[in-house]
């Protein structure tokens, strides 16, 4: 059996893997885009940059990053690297931080289990957000 799932969208419910009709799935697509695009249209591209060496780095080490490891190995002030991911952080789509402090989930990976494992393009393997 060859299933292209290039194209399809599919839904879990417990360990089945349902298929969404194509009407369906586009009209869901088109708001979750939409949704993704305006968000990130709120960022600025500092803020996009910090946010894309979050990620990178948490990729690497493995270990929640703080507002002062970002701020110093990016050389830019720790209060405005905290209030960019405060406003990542309420944005609710891009970084979460646990205890407050640390920064253990950032899309699209998490330091935490989640269940679901990826590899990236070099070798290193983390849990998807």
């Amino acid at each position: 059996m060859n299933t292209n799932l290039k194209r399809r969208m599919l839904m879990g419910i417990g360990r089945f893997m349902i298929p969404i009709p194509r009407v369906i799935a586009s009209k869901g697509l088109g708001k979750g885009t939409a949704g993704a695009r305006a968000k990130a249209d709120l960022l600025s591209p500092e803020e996009r940059n910090i946010h894309h060496f979050i990620v990178s780095r948490m990729a690497g080490t493995k270990t929640p990053l703080t507002a002062e490891q970002v701020g110093s190995e990016l050389d830019l002030p720790v209060d405005r690297v905290a209030a960019t991911i405060d406003k990542l952080e309420e944005l609710k789509t891009y970084v979460y931080r646990s205890d407050g402090k640390g920064i253990n989930w950032a899309y699209p990976l998490s330091l935490e289990d989640t269940g679901h494992q990826m590899t990236g393009s070099t070798g290193e393997r983390f849990f998807a957000a």
